[in-house]
């Protein structure tokens, strides 16, 4: 696959110091891409303008602009219709990657039957790139892709990914539409094409520090996840494969819950999910969620 055509796609919005990071790690790969992709998503004038001077100073780069604000998946969506890649890799301004991502995953889609290749990421607050844990699994051996991916999203998010240009177009890129949870979404329409590629070494760093990369309303996220779980449920055939589905889904929402601070509410979709089917994910991570349950803090409004 050495000939093969990679194009970075970056949205953002008012970030250019975040951007001038992940310019920086995109440009520093070993195997660097032909085509670097900035969709400028409705940035106000200062720094629209701070915006396109750092694209304008980065080979290989092209400035996308769209006046208003659609969201990052939209943006997404408008660099890949016009991105020449055969492989789109995806990375968000507050994000950056480690110098040889490209070229592990550029072996990792040799395979003409592989549709997506994923790596482990770090989380990190503020650029400090260590001590959050890491985000990216293994699929579950137990269950084919496409019912392992619709239980939950073990992939991760946009920043370690890269996918097939082809195949992205033919399932229709993301859906904008969605409050949350895009990400997972394409991943669903996606394991019917073909394999996922996982690479174990967290070659992405996710910056989860105090700005709103992240949808920070529980609301939001939980509407989100509760759509993508309808469409999600439907790949699950067997009785097995709908009582695992349900079971993660219950657990994600416990996790939901948890995160924004509401840990007592995690408590009954914690139980009904291992009631319903008890997965290796939930009874790793039951003590340590019961714990927070039981000696959280005092309840958030989402």
């Amino acid at each position: 696959m050495s000939g093969t055509r990679i194009s970075v796609i970056i949205p953002t919005r008012d970030r250019a110091d975040k951007l001038a990071r992940a310019l920086a790690s995109v440009t520093a790969q070993t195997d660097p891409p032909q085509e670097i992709l900035v969709v400028d998503d409705g940035s106000c004038a200062e720094e629209a303008a701070r915006i396109a001077a750092l694209v304008g100073a980065t080979p290989a780069a092209r400035l996308l602009r769209q006046e208003r604000s659609a969201g990052g998946a939209a943006a997404r969506n408008f660099a890949a219709r016009q991105a020449s890649g055969e492989i789109l890799a995806f990375l968000d301004s507050d994000d950056w990657w480690l110098p040889r991502r490209l070229a592990n995953h550029r072996a990792a889609l040799a395979s003409p039957a592989t549709m997506l290749s994923y790596n482990r990421a770090q989380l990190t607050r503020s650029g400090a790139g260590t001590g959050r844990g890491t985000v990216g699994r293994a699929p579950p051996e137990r269950w084919p892709l496409r019912v392992a991916i619709a239980g939950w999203n073990f992939v991760g998010s946009c920043s370690s990914v890269c996918v097939r240009a082809e195949a992205f177009r033919a399932v229709g890129g993301f859906d904008p539409e969605l409050p949350s949870c895009q990400d997972w979404e394409l991943w669903l329409r996606l394991s019917r094409r073909g394999r996922f590629a996982f690479l174990p070494e967290p070659l992405t760093f996710l910056d989860v520090g105090p700005h709103a990369r992240i949808t920070t309303s529980a609301r939001a996220v939980e509407t989100g996840h509760a759509l993508v779980h309808r469409r999600a449920a439907a790949m699950a055939s067997s009785e097995a494969e709908q009582r695992y589905v349900a079971a993660e889904h219950l657990w994600t929402l416990a996790e939901i819950e948890s995160r924004f601070e509401r840990t007592r509410a995690a408590l009954p979709y914690m139980l009904r999910s291992l009631l319903r089917c008890p997965t290796q994910r939930a009874l790793k991570r039951t003590p340590a969620l019961a714990l927070r349950a039981v000696s959280g803090p005092r309840e958030r409004q989402g």
